[in-house]
C-alpha cells in the first residue's frame, strides 16, 4: 500500500480583511455559480459520515460536478485535515481556497452617494459574533443592500465561519471595511446619505411606519451595548421594531433582517428594486 503523503495547508497570499478559505456546501456552491474565477482549489472529504447517507453523497456528487465543469482543481483529504484548515468541524466535508475579493473603499461609496438616485447601505457597529455577522451578510444580500460597512476593529473578521453562516453571501454582497465608522458615516452624510439607526429610545419611530429616504444607511449596533453614543448622535432618524411577545428583544441578526426587509419594501414601492 503506497505511503500516504502528509497534507500541507496551501500557501496564502495576504488578502487584507477577507479570509481566503470558505467552507460549507451552500457557500461553495454560491461561489461556483456566481464567481467561479475566484476559486483556486476545492478540498473535499474523502469519506462522508454514515449519517450523511445517500442524500449527502448525491449533494456532494452534484456540487463536485459543478466544480469540475468550472475547471477548478479538487483535492480529496480527510475530515481531520479539513477541521485543521478552518478550525472547525462544521465544514460539511468541503473547504475552498478563494482568491481575495475586491472591497469597496469609502471613496467608492461617496461617489455612489453623489451620483446615484438611490443607495442602500448597512452599517454595523460592534457585531463581534461571527455567526451573527454571517447571518447579517446573508440578509443583506437577500434584501439587495448596495454595501455593508463596518469598522475593522469592531466587527468579527470575515473567515470560514462567517462565510458558512452567510451561505456564501460574504462572497457576493459588496463590502467596505473602514478604520473609523463614525468618521465614515459623517462623510457619507455630507455626500447626501441619511442615517437611520435601531435604538431603544422614547423618541424612536416604529420601522413599520417609517418612510426611508432614497439614500439611506441603516446603522445596527451590538446586542449588549447597541450603537456607540458618538455614532448615535450623528443619526438623522431613530427607529425601533414593534414586538408583541413576552421576550423583549431580538438578536442583532434577526433585528437587522427585519430592518432590511422594511427598507426593501419601501424601495420596491419607490420603484428602486423589483419586488420578489
Amino acid at each position: 500500500m503506497p505511503k500516504r503523503h502528509k497534507f500541507s495547508q496551501p500557501k496564502r497570499e495576504r488578502s487584507g480583511p477577507i479570509g481566503e478559505l470558505i467552507m460549507g456546501r451552500n457557500c461553495v456552491s454560491e461561489v461556483v455559480r456566481h464567481c467561479p474565477s475566484r476559486l483556486r482549489r476545492v478540498f473535499l472529504a474523502e469519506q462522508l459520515r454514515e449519517s450523511d447517507g445517500r442524500a449527502g453523497e448525491s449533494r456532494r456528487g452534484t456540487l463536485k460536478s459543478e466544480i469540475e465543469r468550472a475547471r477548478v482543481p479538487i483535492s480529496e483529504v480527510s475530515r481531520h485535515e479539513l477541521d485543521a484548515m478552518v478550525g472547525s468541524d462544521s465544514h460539511q466535508g468541503i473547504v475552498a481556497e478563494v482568491s481575495p475579493r475586491q472591497m469597496l473603499s469609502l471613496d467608492d461609496l461617496r461617489q455612489q452617494a453623489e451620483s446615484r438616485e438611490s443607495l442602500r447601505i448597512l452599517a454595523l457597529d460592534g457585531v463581534l459574533d461571527p455567526q451573527n455577522f454571517g447571518a447579517i451578510l446573508r440578509a443583506a444580500e437577500c434584501f439587495g443592500v448596495d454595501a455593508v460597512l463596518w469598522s475593522k476593529n469592531r466587527c468579527a473578521p470575515i473567515g470560514p465561519v462567517v462565510s458558512k453562516a452567510s451561505v456564501g453571501a460574504s462572497e457576493l454582497v459588496p463590502l467596505c471595511a473602514v478604520s473609523n465608522l463614525h468618521q465614515a458615516l459623517e462623510s457619507l452624510k455630507r455626500a447626501g446619505v441619511w442615517l437611520a439607526g435601531a435604538v431603544v429610545s422614547p423618541d424612536a419611530t416604529s420601522v413599520e411606519r417609517f418612510e426611508f429616504p432614497r439614500k439611506c444607511a441603516i446603522v445596527m449596533g451590538s446586542e449588549g451595548e447597541g450603537i456607540q453614543p458618538l455614532i448615535e448622535k450623528t443619526l438623522d432618524f431613530r427607529l425601533f421594531i414593534s414586538m408583541r411577545g413576552v421576550v423583549s428583544s431580538l438578536n442583532v441578526s434577526q433585528a437587522t433582517a427585519l430592518m432590511l426587509h422594511a427598507l426593501a419594501v419601501r424601495s420596491a414601492n419607490l420603484g428602486d428594486v423589483k419586488a420578489s
